[in-house]
This record gives structure tokens, sequence and C-alpha cells, in this order.
């Protein structure tokens, strides 16, 4: 990035706040998803409910997903490198897809041991050792999805956010799930245990539709939101040395931004002259986005614009 040296620090100081959050959230995360894990299975091989092995099993690959998703934000948060000329910020959409097929995987598995339960619907063997397992799960969910809710407005990381959604999927399932075993062995209802994984499903594929809507947009480079382009369009607007500016181009990988524009500019200022107002402009917009990569380029104004293209060989 060729901005303005001034603001390296602040820019730097950004990414490694957000790199920290990320972080932390995804080893809270594998921590969680074990101890969740092995709970809910010592509760299901007692009880044999079909709720608890629901929940069981969206904790087994929770477990997976989140051991995944704590190496690729260390890999995401890589400098790039001469394979990576633009970093490696991707790897965390591509991780959230993967992150989706696991909800999708999940959800299968859950809608077909309730569905077999809704269909031949069984007692609830020593139903408060699954009522005890699946109270602790909840606190530890909940606790884990507050903390996840804060580390992706600190970080914006898609690997987190992704993450969450198995875990919000928990808390439902969780929350469901109890209720389920307390209405299916205390009132004479075991159907309730089933419809509880249905419901738990159904929400895990909502998750999982809301992630990939957010993934597949930056695997293909699609421009920030009309908001954010105003923002930067009203910068240039309001700095008196850009006479126009065209080819403003933006794009979201991961937790960063990358923003591209060329400026019309004077075209008599001296070569320092010109460097100077890209890098105040630059500068300004990194004000306005700490998590973004911004390259402007100064063109001299009122002169033909030269075309940027690879010519094929004859």
């Amino acid at each position: 990035m060729s901005g303005a040296m001034t603001d390296a620090p602040s820019s730097d100081a950004y990414r490694a706040t957000s790199l920290s959050w990320a972080q932390a959230a995804t080893r809270l995360a594998v921590i969680a998803a074990l101890i969740l894990a092995v709970l809910k299975l010592g509760a299901w091989l007692v009880t044999g409910s079909a709720a608890v092995l629901g929940s069981l099993a969206d904790s087994g690959l929770d477990l997976f997903g989140s051991l995944v998703a704590a190496g690729a934000v260390r890999y995401a948060a890589l400098p790039p490198d001469d394979n990576h000329r633009f970093g490696h910020h991707k790897a965390e959409a591509l991780t959230a897809l993967g992150q989706v097929a696991l909800i999708a995987a999940s959800a299968a598995l859950v809608s077909w041991e309730s569905l077999q339960r809704l269909l031949q619907p069984q007692p609830i063997d020593r139903p408060m050792i699954a009522i005890a397992a699946l109270a602790i799960s909840l606190i530890v969910t909940l606790g884990l999805v507050t903390f996840q809710s804060i580390a992706i407005k600190r970080s914006g990381s898609l690997i987190v956010e992704g993450d969450r959604a198995h875990y919000t999927g928990d808390l439902i399932a969780n929350s469901g799930a109890l209720v389920a075993v307390i209405i299916g062995a205390y009132f004479a209802f075991p159907q309730a245990d089933a419809l509880a994984g249905l419901i738990a499903a159904a929400f895990l594929v909502a998750a999982g539709w809301s992630v990939s809507k957010q993934a597949i947009p930056q695997l293909m480079d699609e421009e920030l939101p009309d908001a954010d382009r105003a923002i930067i369009q009203a910068i240039l607007d309001q700095d008196e040395d850009v006479r126009d500016y065209h080819a403003l181009r933006t794009r979201r990988a991961g937790g960063s931004r990358f923003i591209q524009v060329d400026i019309q500019i004077n075209p008599d200022l001296s070569f320092r002259e010109a460097h100077d107002i890209s890098d105040r402009i630059e500068l300004a917009i990194e004000e306005a986005f700490p998590d973004a990569d911004v390259i402007v380029h100064p063109d001299p104004a009122g002169e033909a614009r030269i075309e940027r293209r690879v010519l094929s060989e004859e």
C-alpha cells in the first residue's frame, strides 16, 4: 500500500487488534466445543435422548469446525508473499463456506434422527441427567456466543461469524432440547424430544444460508455497499485538488477492505506535489475505513486517458 506513512501505526494497530479478537474467539470456541461434546456424549450414553444426540452431533461438528477456523484465522492474517500479492484474506471466505458444509451435514443428521424418534417415540431414561447436561451446555454456549458477537464487532472476521452460526444453532438446540426433555419426561409427550431436534435443524439451515450470502460475494470480489462507496466519493468530492476521478474499485476480503481509485489533478504540479495529494486522500479514506488497503493513482487532468490493457502478441 502506498498510503501515508503517518497513518501506518494506526492501521497496523487496528489490524493487530482485529486479529487478536478473532484468535481469542476461535480458541475459546475450541475449548467450549470440547467441553460440550464430552458433556453431551456422556448424557446421551446414559439417557438415549434424541434431542441430546442431535445436540451432540452438532457439537462434534462444531469442534472440528472450530479447530479449522482457528488455523484459518492465523493463515488469513499472514502478510502478502510471492504467491499471494494481495494477502491471504480470502481464506476467511473459503473457510466460511467449509463451515456451511458442516452446518448442512449437522442439520441433515439431526433431522434424520429426529424424524426417526418422531415416528417411533421412545421414553427418555434418567431425564435429570439430560436436563443437567443441557442446562450446563446452554450456559456455556450462551457465554461463547456473547463473546463471539463482541469479537465480530471488533474484528469483522467472517470466520468467527460462521463459527458463531454453529454455536447459535447449539444455543437454539440446547434450549429446545431442554424444554423437550422436560415435557417428554414429565408430561407424557415423548414426541417433544424429536420436535426440538427438527426445530434446531431448521435454524441451522437458516444460519448456513446467512453465512453463504456473506462468503460468496467476497470470493466474487463484489463491490462494497453503496453507503461505503458514498463515503469514499464524498472524500474525493471535498478535496479541492481533485478535479475529477474514475476507476473507483472496491472489494472486501475477510476483515479487510480494498479500495483503488484514479484521481485527476493539475497537470502542472510537481511529482512531489502530486504524491502528497495522493497520500492526503489515502489518509482520509483510511481514517474513514481503518481496515482498508488504499491505492490512489494521480492522473494529469485535461489529458486523454491512457487505456490500461494487455495487448496479445500477434
